[in-house]
């Protein structure tokens, strides 16, 4: 047996003695999510290698097989958790039914924009955009739990919202499909092209006041016009 073959038999013995539910294994885990996100922005999701995600985590192949089976899998899992903690924080928005409509969308918005600021968040948009043909059900995966989330929660607080008094919109799912293309448009944009440009905190606020009057020039019920 070469040395290779038995380090790897060792490694599995070891992992198999290892919880990976429990503090050690989670940070290994995220540890491992760490580096494939890093590397798939430095050298491209084909590029990257699993010897190049372990080199820089550390932990073996049998960590990394027996978290996510291979690259895809890593890749789907890091998508996964990146679009559940953007929609709790959705989640938590849209729950405050007592902030006006002009509060909750500005919440709203200014919560998608930080996620479009966010580094993983575009590590794995600018791997769908190079690489979605080879992985589609992936893609496909991504935009219903990700886009299509956020789009039907909008909608559905945009329908509540409308059944209150407080707005007037008669198509909920294309006002919302408005909404989110009118605030992530020219910043996803501009992230994919642009990738070191910079944006005040000022900026971004001025940018969705904007998006959200305009948006409500046309939302509020009449008697408000």
């Amino acid at each position: 047996m070469d040395r290779g073959n038995a380090r790897e038999l060792t490694d599995r013995a070891t992992d198999k003695d290892t919880s990976t539910v429990g503090p050690r294994g989670r940070a290994r885990r995220q540890a491992l999510l760490d580096a494939a996100a890093a590397l798939f922005v430095e050298k491209g999701f084909e590029k990257t290698t699993l010897t190049d995600i372990i080199g820089r985590a550390g932990g073996s192949r049998a960590t990394l097989y027996e978290h996510f089976g291979d690259k895809e899998g890593l890749f789907r899992a890091m998508m996964e958790e990146n679009s559940a903690r953007i929609q709790d924080g959705l989640a938590a928005i849209q729950a405050d039914e007592r902030a006006a409509p002009e509060d909750g969308l500005t919440r709203f918005a200014l919560h998608l924009v930080a996620a479009l600021f966010d580094d993983r968040t575009m590590a794995i948009v600018r791997v769908l955009v190079s690489e979605g043909g080879r992985i589609p059900d992936i893609a496909e995966a991504f935009f219903r739990i990700g886009p299509e989330t956020a789009q039907r929660r909008l909608a559905d607080y945009l329908a509540r919202q409308t059944a209150a008094g407080a707005l007037s919109v008669a198509e909920p799912e294309a006002a919302a499909r408005g909404f989110i293309g009118m605030i992530t448009g020219n910043i996803l944009l501009r992230r994919l092209i642009l990738p070191e440009q910079s944006f005040s905190r000022e900026e971004v606020e001025r940018y969705v006041g904007r998006a959200v009057a305009l948006f409500l020039m046309g939302a509020r019920p009449i008697a408000e016009h």
